[in-house]
């Protein structure tokens, strides 16, 4: 998978605070395990992506070969995704097991890249569509 086009879709003025973001990404994880739908991924997914533009990841997210990190079920892929989010503290590289984390989960989850591409550059998302204008 290629993340240039979301990664550029990405309009870093807009971005808020880092820990903003990351209480948003924590408040809505549930409701990606609740609808398993690429709606529910993208939107939480972009909070993601916001992240590693703020924290100046995008060479990464744009150049290295993403390495999905797809653990043997959705409730395990969960739980690292919030144990990577919890620890960030401690860990240097936490930005790069939590981008690996929610590329694998949309594995996981059985979701077409093509369609979450599509939801987040053409700005559809529910909870950052306002902001993103």
């Amino acid at each position: 998978m290629q993340f240039q086009t979301l990664v550029r879709s990405i309009d870093e003025d807009s971005i808020t605070d880092v820990e903003v973001l990351i209480r948003k990404l924590r408040s809505e994880l549930p409701q990606v395990y609740n609808a398993k739908s690429v709606e529910a991924f993208s939107d939480v997914f972009l909070y993601v992506l916001q992240i590693g533009v703020k924290l100046g990841y995008s060479p990464m997210m744009l150049y290295l070969p993403a390495r999905p990190q797809v653990l043997p079920n959705l409730v395990e892929q969960f739980k690292k995704i919030n144990m990577t989010i919890a620890r960030r503290e401690q860990h240097q590289d936490w930005f790069h097991d939590l981008f690996a984390l929610f590329v694998g989960m949309a594995s996981v989850l059985r979701l077409s890249w093509h369609d979450i591409e599509r939801r987040i550059v053409e700005g559809k998302t529910d909870k950052l569509g306002d902001e993103r204008r």
